[in-house]
């Protein structure tokens, strides 16, 4: 079952995160900075595993890092240590539940203005490692993506707060990682809620469980990361956080590899053709159409139906006018 929390637990939680300055917060140990990115681990029993004593949370840096990772690269997170640190809080890797957030707080900061107030950074996890989420997380409004943003704000701040009542440790309590004690109402169990869609504010949920058998599986847990300015329409994709089997943890740039889709054309009746094709997300498409007499040129040089459809996971539909016998039409993506 789903972790209930008590309701003052997560008032308590709520206010102290509302009271918290937004700039860094002097600890002990634990140290968060606006716009820093927050790794969370812990073990729910939702998936029939064991409960785990702390919730493990992790600083992996500015969300800038991840925002321009390029494709075919990887950057290893090495703000925690899978083996003096993760695998000694839990009793397995298996039945661990994991995710990571950031966002520019509604208070605003002096970051990177093109960035506005309540964007967000999440994860979303797959069902299937190698597969790519579809459809990705969509962009809301401000108010709405606000209400989350103040969700992730007070994880990172709530883990600072506590960390200047805990002496400074090696493995519980250091400049980039907190192990919080499961019942304390600092950690980011009461701002994650039991479903792990930040108290319900978010879309879904954003944590990555692992299997049962996950230690002895010899397959990564896998989550797609994206950014999510406010607005409408999908979020931009940045490419994928993998947990391995031993602990450690890689963020990959995105894949730039897209299958070429197939196009279905046919007629109306009303002297029009209809065209569709699958697209795949994040892919950019270009419908380009000649006669005959252009097939021998390069495809690029093709007059076009439409440019820069970004794909989203849905198929594409055009309507264009018979304007004669033999018209070709191809799909371009990359």
């Amino acid at each position: 079952m789903k972790l209930k929390f008590h309701k003052m637990a997560v008032l308590l939680l709520s206010l102290a995160g509302l009271c918290a300055p937004e700039q860094s917060v002097q600890a002990q140990g634990f140290t968060d900075t606006s716009r820093d990115l927050i790794l969370t681990f812990r073990k729910t029993g939702f998936d029939g595993g064991t409960v785990g004593s702390v919730v493990f949370e992790v600083d992996i840096g500015q969300a800038s890092i991840y925002d321009s990772v390029a494709s075919g690269s990887s950057v290893p997170i090495t703000a925690y240590s899978a083996s003096s640190q993760l695998t000694n809080l839990f009793d397995s890797l298996d039945d661990l539940s994991w995710s990571v957030g950031g966002c520019v707080p509604n208070a605003g900061d002096s970051g990177d203005p093109s960035k506005p107030i309540a964007t967000l950074w999440v994860t979303e996890p797959r069902q299937d490692p190698n597969v790519q989420v579809s459809p990705a997380w969509h962009r809301s409004g401000s108010y709405t993506q606000g209400q989350a943003d103040s969700k992730i704000n007070s994880i990172l701040n709530n883990a600072a707060i506590w960390a200047t009542t805990a002496a400074a440790d090696s493995v519980t309590n250091t400049a980039t990682a907190a192990a919080i004690p499961a019942g304390n109402v600092y950690n980011a169990n009461g701002s994650l809620g039991g479903a792990g869609n930040y108290l319900g504010t978010f879309q879904g949920d954003v944590e990555n469980t692992t299997p049962p058998t996950f230690d002895s599986s010899g397959s990564s847990s896998v989550s797609d990361f994206y950014r999510l300015e406010p607005g409408s329409g999908p979020g931009t994709y940045l490419g994928y956080f993998q947990l391995n089997t031993d602990g450690t943890m890689t963020f990959n740039g995105p894949s730039l590899t897209f299958p070429t889709p197939n196009v279905i054309a046919s007629t109306n009746g009303a002297g029009n053709v209809n065209i569709s094709f699958p697209t795949t997300l994040n892919g950019i498409y270009t419908l380009y159409y000649t006669n005959a007499v252009g097939l021998s040129a390069a495809v690029s040089t093709w007059p076009t139906v439409s440019t820069n459809i970004i794909g989203n996971g849905s198929t594409e539909s055009f309507q264009q006018p018979i304007s004669g016998p033999g018209t070709y039409y191809v799909v371009g993506v990359h």
